[in-house]
């Protein structure tokens, strides 16, 4: 029970930080991962949803995230541009504190040559908001009955200011690839979060979002026509801390006629940091059919805190939704001139 308590509290410490929501499925979150992402697609439009349930092991009530993400490309003048909205929910088990989170983003492509260069920018509104009753305060300590009493009439002794925080965030990103021949297709992006620092308080002080970057890199390679294989790697840092993540998945194309799926995938990742131990080891698998695809994985703790955890950490879904486009193809036909 005691170090039930400890898992609690620094759990609190933390989220009552300004601090980014995070999946483990990063590849498939395009517009989280970077605002450079906005458009990079082939098809009509982009919908992408992503669910995250954590910390059920030591918790009655999970730590659970929500995204939903839309994108479409579009031409003005000649120029391809591209433009989407993303919308978050962050909500803890402790306190019922929440954050949601809904930018626009606008982006543009260009190819030079073999190079595909893209840039993204991002603008919305961060909110944050917490019930201060669902929280228990040193000074709400019964000694009487060995445990806190905030529904008995002690008082926190904390002066909330405001109970919903809002504030307006900037993001920027940009992204290259190269089509080296039928077999590597390189990726690499950059990504830089609140350029504004916005700042959140609900109590007489307050606390910003400092500027987090985003760096990753993926080989597409294709090793058949049944196999390909994609190794990644994801490194994030914000104040002082940082997260790596490193690992590959494998593609398998179906090509019969009576299979009900197109292309299935696997693979795993690991979780770390240059100054720490490896925190959970990404477990991913899902599938591909036409314009859908399915993706699950689900972390496994390997930090010290799987004595208490039974190894146990968070499960992920993500969907997405690309429909073939509808745009009539140009074909330069030879002829003859009169």
């Amino acid at each position: 029970m005691v170090k039930r308590l400890v898992i609690v509290f620094l759990v609190i410490s933390s989220v009552a930080k300004a601090q980014d929501i995070h999946f483990s499925q990063w590849m498939f979150s395009p517009l989280n991962l970077n605002p450079g992402e906005t458009g990079a697609y082939e098809g009509d439009y982009r919908v992408v949803g992503n669910y995250r349930s954590q910390w059920g092991a030591v918790m009655e009530k999970q730590y659970k995230t929500f995204g939903m993400s839309y994108d479409q490309n579009f031409s003005i003048y000649g120029k391809s541009l591209s433009a989407g909205l993303q919308f978050n929910n962050d909500r803890s088990s402790i306190g019922n504190l929440m954050q949601n989170k809904l930018m626009f983003s606008l982006g543009s492509k260009k190819q030079v040559k073999k190079n595909y260069y893209s840039i993204g920018v991002q603008a919305g509104m961060l909110h944050k908001g917490l019930d201060p009753n669902e929280f228990s305060y040193p000074n709400q300590w019964d000694n009487s009955i060995g445990e806190f009493n905030g529904q008995g009439g002690l008082s926190n002794m904390e002066s909330f200011t405001k109970f919903n925080d809002y504030s307006m965030d900037v993001n920027i990103g940009v992204g290259w690839a190269r089509k080296v021949n039928d077999k590597f297709f390189p990726e690499l992006g950059a990504a830089f979060f609140h350029l504004n620092t916005p700042e959140e308080s609900f109590l007489n002080d307050s606390a910003s979002f400092s500027l987090r970057q985003v760096y990753n890199a993926k080989l597409n390679y294709t090793i058949n026509e049944k196999y390909s294989f994609s190794p990644n790697v994801l490194w994030m840092h914000q104040n002082n801390a940082q997260e790596v993540v490193v690992g590959a998945l494998l593609f398998m194309k179906i090509k019969e006629k009576k299979a009900k799926v197109n292309e299935v995938f696997g693979g795993a990742n690991m979780r770390a940091g240059f100054n720490r131990n490896y925190d959970a080891l990404n477990l991913i698998m899902g599938a591909r059919r036409e314009e859908w695809q399915v993706g699950l994985s689900y972390d496994v703790n390997v930090s010290s805190l799987s004595s208490l955890t039974h190894y146990r950490g968070a499960f992920e879904l993500s969907v997405i939704y690309i429909p073939q486009s509808t745009e009539p193809k140009i074909y330069n036909v030879p002829c003859d001139r009169y």
